[in-house]
Formats: C-alpha cells, structure tokens, sequence
C-alpha cells in the first residue's frame, strides 16, 4: 500500500503534464508494477499493474489500481489480489452462521402431557388388574433442566440428560380402589353398602432422563429428531384417593408398598419444537409379593424449548 501511495505522487507531475501538453499513451516500470497512462477524449486513465511469476518463467500482470482523471476531477478503484491459501471471511461467515443454525437442539427440556396405563412385563398382554378410565389416566411433567454431550462433529448425534417433576394418576373404571390389607396392598371394593363414584392411584415423581439422540436438519428447517434410552423415576406423596357418591374425595391409604425408586425406557420422536413420547416402567410398581404385578406405561405429546 505505502508503494502504490508513492508511485501516485509520482504521477501527479506526470498527469498534470498530460493535460497541459497533450501527452500521448505512456507505460512505466517501477520494480515489479507497470503504470500505464492512456489519454482519450479529454479522459485520462491510469492503471498499475503488478507482476506475478506462476510457474517456470511464466509472468503475468495483475491489475492492482485504476485511476480516471478529467477536468480536474478523479475515481480511484484499487484492485485486491486474490492470495492462495488464505480463509474467505465471507465464506467463513456464511459457513459458521450454517453451523450455528445446524447446532445440536436436545430434545430434554419442555412439557408433556399423556395418557397413562396399566401392562404386563414386557407389554405382552392385559395387566391382571384393573381396567383404566384412560381419558382420566393421564400424568404430566415439566423438564427445566437438560444437559447435552454432543458425540459427532456434524452435530446429529448426541447423549442428553436433565431433571424433571411430575404427577401421574391412575383412574380406576367400576367400584374398586388400591387398599392396604395388612402387609400387602390389593384391588377391592369398599365395604359393603358402601360405593366408590371415583378411585385412583396417584403419585408425584422426579424423572433423570438418558437417551441417545440423532436428528437432521432439512433444507434448514427441522431438525426431525428420535431418540432412545432410560430414564430413573423417584415417586413420592403417593395415595390411593376415593369418592362415596358426591361427598369429597378422601385417602384410604398412603404407604401402599408402591417401589420408591423406578426404572423406565424411554423413546421419543417429532419434529422441530414438537414431539411424541413412549414410557415404559421396567420395574413392577408394587414391591415383590406385596402387591399386584403391575407395569405403568404412557403415551403423549411433548412441547421442547431451550436452544431453539
């Protein structure tokens, strides 16, 4: 730059003798750049070149500067030489702005909301217990918390965890409710000449989701995403809750040998902000010999936030 500065302070003296005299075409060597001057119609126009060895003895001229001078007046263009091997910023940034939309976006944090359900190990066939109001079987959770460990450079794959809190309730159809006889916890009816309009099994729960999670991205849109894994469950304040007729609801029994602590499999798929899940409880929630062989399930949607 300070050399191409100098050589036009060179050539102020150079054109202005042009104007004054009519100087024809002129070419100039300063090292390894040409200047050349060229007058047309009251125009003069100045170019610099600069030389460039390729390869063998092969030279060539880049031009690095165009001057148009006319009536006192100038328009000056200087010319950037492409230099190899160097990062493109525009590339670069178009590039990194691809990669930030293409960022890994977990499928952890939200809400959801489903129906839940009773089966048999391994969902083979009808659990052996009550039948479900499944309209009124249902259990939420909020996951505020999510951690991600991405697997893959592309960002498609990914391990990811968080913490959630819940509430799942179980609605029993017909005139039966979840009571504690003695050590162990069965499925009977009230006493007689008494009659249960409402009877469930609630609990509320903490949730430690980890799954393996691939998604991708579409035409910078989505991303479609599934995911698979486990999920640790920590049930509390469970209650077995009744109503007789229209009166209020009451609790027939709190401690109802239910597993403190469960295991589920959890999968999940959807699209962009939106999801389904499946949940499946690996352990029986009544304690072995305590209580009936039951395996909570639950289907529903989900709704995800956090770097979106």
């Amino acid at each position: 730059m300070k050399r191409i500065t100098l050589l036009l302070f060179v050539l102020i003296p150079i054109i202005c003798m042009a104007q004054m005299n009519d100087l024809q075409d002129t070419t100039i060597y300063a090292g390894n750049r040409k200047l050349e001057i060229k007058e047309k119609e009251g125009k003069i126009k100045v170019k610099i070149y600069e030389q460039l060895i390729n390869s063998g003895d092969t030279i060539e001229n880049e031009q690095i500067f165009e001057g148009v001078y006319r009536n006192g007046q100038s328009t000056e263009r200087r010319i950037s030489i492409p230099i190899p091997f160097t990062k493109n910023k525009k590339a670069s940034y178009q590039s990194s702005s691809f990669r930030n939309f293409n960022h890994h976006r977990p499928h952890i944090a939200g809400i959801s909301l489903g129906y839940s359900q009773f089966g048999n190990r391994f969902l083979s066939g009808q659990a052996n217990g009550p039948d479900l109001v499944m309209s009124k079987s249902w259990e939420w959770e909020i996951t505020p918390f999510k951690t991600i460990f991405p697997l893959t450079r592309d960002n498609s794959l990914s391990l990811n965890s968080g913490l959630g809190i819940g509430y799942t309730s179980f609605r029993l159809d017909g005139n039966y409710g979840f009571r504690k006889v003695g050590t162990n916890t069965a499925i009977l009816p009230p006493d007689e000449g008494q009659f249960y309009s409402q009877s469930r099994l609630r609990y509320n729960n903490f949730r430690i989701p980890l799954v393996l999670e691939w998604q991708k991205f579409a035409n910078h849109r989505g991303p479609i995403f599934f995911s698979i894994g486990c999920e640790g469950e920590i049930r509390w304040k469970i209650a077995s809750k009744v109503k007789y007729g229209d009166k209020h609801e009451k609790t027939l029994n709190n401690n109802l040998n239910v597993n403190p602590i469960g295991m589920n499999l959890l999968a999940q798929a959807g699209y962009n902000h939106y999801g389904f899940y499946f949940r499946y409880s690996t352990f029986s929630l009544f304690q072995k010999n305590k209580g009936p062989e039951l395996y909570p399930f639950s289907i529903g949607v989900c709704r995800y936030w956090g770097n979106f």
